[in-house]
């Protein structure tokens, strides 16, 4: 076809000259807007950068009232207000359940994310005391080993109890913290509150970096940051580029001012006498606005030509087919258009076909809907379960329902003895379960999700008194056999259908976890609350002293007394194997310098036995048996000691009340005082002062409850010429003072008595 661009009769002629008008129009449009946009787009980033430092000092703001009514409820605490009476008491000794019910207050704000806190202080002034997220420390400790700063010893913050204003911002300070095992250096904004003549203050340690990244952001450009108090101080900043001393005056309520090479920004929060600063290199700006005319006037003159071409190519496309569509679509005969570009074509012929499919389409996808859904449901099920070949009965259920587990403890000496499998057991469980449910609730459905584990779903109208029989019926009959298994049996709430599968199982799996130590089967129908039952430090210190020293019979009793003590609380089966667990893998460690199967296999031994208890006296026997097998490993490792230990061990046994020091020993022996301190280290485990220590406080304790005599007589007779050094050792050992320790057993004296 001839191009008749030139006539200006043809439809190509008038839809190319469109173009250029519209082309022509909006050129005008682009060089008027790029010409107003070098004045304009200044302000508006300078607008920018003034509401992007009002909404970060809004939330600062914010902030800060948030954590001032933490500091306020924290310093009310009914926990704290006690301890800190309980440390105003002279001679009183430190109520550490008390100071637990603090640290888990302030562990509970420490941790809470919205805070932005690195930690989180109470400081008591009587004792000296800190409480933070870690536990409780010395001040000065705290502030010489763990959080130092420069400008904030602890010297600082004692002076802080002689302030008058109750709520202080104190400025950023660069802390080096140091933990257990590293050290990291973090810029800190403390924020302290105390009342008034009070002796204790809270302070707030809050991370400057991440209260940054939070409000204000961390963008890739050369902004800084910076807030002041009322007095011109620095509070925070972002950089060490800038400091008070370039800040410059905002007259007359400027919003922004250029001095040197920064527009400095300001929003001031009259209520909290803070000042919000953000300084920006005028260069950046500068930078940004050329960069943006120069894309723009790039971006301008692209168009241009594409839009010309562009132009040209259409026109000459457009021309003919529209005319040919038109005919074609006013004929209702779209296999007449002739055209080259075909997708006219098709779209008249096929835009029939198209919506009579879709029809179809629609109709099919209603028609599963259904299908759908129990789709759904069968991949809820199979998230706890792989083998249920009824699921279309299962997914259908819309309605509520109960979920039974039946969890299978198998006693695999029992069963190895009699050379039973436990898949075939419990196979046969499974299907007695599933008769006795079936005729007392018909609709139910029983399965088997692991070797170990029976599930019964019951629809909600069948349940109760049914259930309950039912319940208590296999219970019955599993103790028959419960010399090879005990079963826990645990029964949910009502759920309300299918899809609440995965939250059904969940909850009786929790609730079989709380199942009792008893011999035998027990049903469970609810969650109880579980009592944290622990060993504390002192008791942990004391059982494995003894252990050490060969003392099992002690061991045995403490674990027997400690077992019933549990039970009496309501302990669980998962809780005694968590506490078997632990003593294990401490009696192994201390066996570990005696040979490769004190800490290998001996474990593995009991770990396999811990698995086999059921009840507390089994419990009991499995630790009388761990005691006396490590008895007999520590008593052999003694009686292979070399002459060199036992003659280190003879003279520390018998001249522990002398001036005697690792020095003294060396020159008895003819050896230097560094090699005999290592010899002895690797040949017990342990270092001479410990070994000392260990052999007067032990003299002490016998002292304390035999004899009348004073604590510091005590303190002489066994070798300490300091009382202050003798009651810190002693209560480091035992885990409490001297005179605590003499008052406990006496009243156990007394009471064996009564």
């Amino acid at each position: 076809m001839k191009w008749t661009l030139f006539n200006r009769r043809t439809l190509v002629f008038k839809i190319f000259i469109s173009f250029l008008s519209i082309i022509l129009l909006f050129s005008v449009f682009n060089v008027l807007s790029i010409f107003l946009f070098n004045k304009g787009v200044q302000n508006e980033v300078i607008r920018y950068n003034r509401l992007m430092l009002q909404h970060s000092a809004d939330r600062y703001r914010t902030h800060f009232e948030r954590v001032r009514t933490m500091l306020f409820d924290m310093y009310r605490d009914e926990h704290i207000v006690a301890f800190n009476r309980q440390l105003a008491r002279v001679g009183d000794g430190i109520d550490l359940w008390q100071a637990k019910e603090v640290l888990k207050t302030v562990r509970a704000e420490a941790f809470n994310p919205m805070y932005y806190l690195h930690n989180l202080l109470v400081y008591f002034e009587p004792a000296s005391l800190i409480v933070d997220k870690e536990g409780t420390v010395d001040a000065e400790m705290m502030f010489s080993r763990f959080y130092i700063s420069p400008s904030y010893p602890a010297d600082y913050w004692k002076e802080q109890f002689t302030r008058k204003s109750n709520y202080v911002l104190h400025p950023e300070g660069t802390f080096t913290i140091n933990g257990l095992n590293d050290s990291e250096t973090a810029q800190l904004i403390p924020f302290s509150f105390r009342m008034p003549s009070s002796r204790y203050q809270i302070i707030a340690l809050m991370d400057g970096h991440r209260l940054q990244e939070a409000f204000y952001g961390t963008e890739g450009d050369n902004r800084l940051f910076m807030i002041m108090d009322e007095t011109g101080a620095m509070i925070y900043r972002s950089s060490a580029a800038l400091s008070a001393e370039d800040i410059p005056p905002f007259e007359n309520g400027r919003e922004y001012v250029l001095s040197g090479d920064y527009y400095y920004f300001a929003e001031k929060d009259g209520s909290a006498g803070l000042t919000y600063i953000t300084a920006v290199p005028s260069a950046d700006i500068t930078s940004r606005v050329r960069s943006a005319s120069l894309l723009l006037l790039l971006l301008f003159a692209v168009s241009i030509v594409m839009c010309v071409l562009a132009s040209l190519y259409f026109s000459r496309k457009i021309n003919r087919p529209v005319k040919e569509m038109l005919t074609s679509l006013l004929r209702r005969d779209p296999v007449k258009v002739q055209s080259k570009i075909q997708e006219f074509d098709l779209i008249q012929r096929n835009i029939g076909e198209l919506m009579k499919e879709k029809e179809t389409i629609h109709r099919e996808l209603l028609g599963k809907r259904s299908l759908l859904t129990s789709f759904g449901y069968i991949n809820k099920l199979k998230a706890i379960t792989s083998d249920i070949n009824d699921w279309k009965d299962i997914a259908g259920i819309d309605e509520p329902f109960v979920l039974v587990l039946y969890q299978l403890h198998f006693k695999s000496q029992t069963v190895a003895d009699r050379q039973l499998k436990t898949d075939r057991m419990a196979y046969y469980i499974q299907e007695y379960i599933n008769v006795v449910m079936s005729e007392r609730m018909p609709s139910s459905h029983t399965f088997q999700i692991e070797n170990n584990q029976i599930l019964s779903l019951i629809r909600s109208e069948e349940i109760r008194e049914a259930l309950d029989d039912a319940l208590e019926m296999l219970k019955a009959i599993l103790d028959r056999d419960k010399e090879y298994l005990l079963v826990t049996i645990a029964v949910s709430s009502v759920h309300d259908g299918s899809a609440q599968f995965n939250a059904a199982y969940r909850e009786v799996l929790d609730m079989a976890r709380q199942a009792r130590p008893i011999d035998g089967s027990q049903i469970i129908r609810g969650r109880r609350t579980v009592p944290d039952l622990l060993l504390t430090v002192p008791q942990e210190q004391e059982l494995y002293a003894n252990l050490q020293a060969g003392n099992h019979s002690y061991c045995i009793s403490f674990m027997d007394r400690t077992l019933d003590q549990m039970d009496k609380k309501g302990a669980s089966i998962q809780q005694l194997r968590e506490l078997a667990g632990g003593v294990i893998s401490r009696v192994a460690k201390i066996l570990g310098p005696s040979g490769a199967d004190g800490d290998a296999s001996m474990r593995q031994h009991y770990l396999e036995r811990m698995g086999e208890c059921f009840t507390i006296g089994e419990f009991k026997r499995l630790f009388a048996e761990l005691f006396d097998a490590a008895a007999a490993v520590i008593q052999s490792k003694k009686e292979k000691q070399d002459p060199t230990i036992s003659l280190v061990m003879d003279i520390i046994e018998t001249k522990f009340a002398d001036d005697l020091s690792l020095d003294l020993l060396a020159d008895k022996l003819n050896l230097s005082a560094a090699y005999l301190s290592v010899y002895i280290k690797e040949k017990t485990g342990t270092n001479f002062s410990e070994h000392l220590n260990a052999v007067r406080i032990r003299k002490a304790k016998e002292m304390l409850a035999d004899t009348d005599l004073s604590v510091q007589e005590i303190s002489l007779r066994i070798g300490y010429r300091n009382v202050t050094s003798f009651i810190r050792m002693f209560k480091k050992i035992t885990g409490i003072p001297p005179g605590e320790y003499r008052k406990n057993k006496r009243l156990r004296g007394e009471s064996k008595d009564g």
